[in-house]
């Protein structure tokens, strides 16, 4: 009978080890299942927010202007420079950098006229607090002088293609240019005998509204990227607890 308790106490003994090591792995693999449900959640969110603030910081790029003293400037188009001296004229300097006679020729409306040979001398003529757009006759000579403007400290825009691209779309002292004429359409004869009724009322002509000098200077997808980072510091610390337990 004793031999018999042994043996149970033995048996008994064998499997309350067995069970203490099956629990023990059981306990590793679901800390290493927490583990990689961790790392994915952590992959998974992390990849969306930097593609985010990768194209955040990409836009602003684009959109902000050069600093005073960043040594730079930005090309432009005829359009955006026409759109920049029609939307905020008081803060636009408009400067011609052709010699004396090219100006007298020809020259872009409220611009103002110091050559590229004097433009060293005379600099301090310009109202620095103030952007500056550059064009000359082609593009060329503007270039330089942005690029001392900016050596000086000043916010400078080259036009590119200079007036000879400027009034191919919009006016000069001298010229305007010549309107697009656009074929007339052909109709079916079936459009063609219809009868048009008119509309009872015009539909009123909407004036785009200039945004606000601080929305102009918003990062677009800023406010989304802050949103995203904070959903992932909250998901990132019930991850954590999650693992603590």
């Amino acid at each position: 009978m004793k031999e018999v308790t042994g043996r149970i106490s033995i048996l008994e003994g064998k499997v309350s080890e067995h069970d203490r090591i099956f629990d023990m792995g059981c306990r590793k693999m679901d800390k290493e299942n927490k583990n990689k449900i961790f790392f994915g959640a952590l992959i998974f969110i992390s990849l969306p927010l930097l593609l985010l603030l990768g194209s955040s910081i990409a836009c602003a790029a684009e959109l902000t202007p050069p600093l005073p003293g960043a040594l730079t400037y930005i090309d432009i188009g005829v359009e955006k420079a026409y759109e920049m001296v029609e939307g905020n004229p008081e803060e636009i300097i408009l400067l011609d950098v052709s010699t004396e006679g090219e100006y007298n020729a020809e020259y872009i409306p409220g611009a103002i006229n110091i050559p590229l040979s004097d433009l060293e001398k005379r600099i301090d003529e310009l109202d620095s607090s103030k952007a500056i757009i550059v064009y000359c006759q082609s593009g060329g000579r503007s270039r330089t002088a942005s690029e001392t403007l900016a050596q000086r400290g000043f916010i400078a825009y080259n036009m590119e293609g200079g007036i000879n691209a400027w009034k191919e779309k919009f006016a000069t002292s001298t010229s305007t240019p010549k309107p697009t004429q656009t074929p007339a359409p052909t109709l079916s004869p079936a459009v063609a005998t219809a009868t048009l009724t008119p509309s009872p009322a015009a539909s009123p002509i909407l004036t785009p509204t200039p945004a606000p000098e601080g929305e102009r200077r918003r990062i677009p997808g800023f406010e989304a990227a802050i949103a995203i980072m904070i959903l992932f510091i909250f998901t990132l610390f019930m991850l954590l607890r999650m693992r603590g337990e």
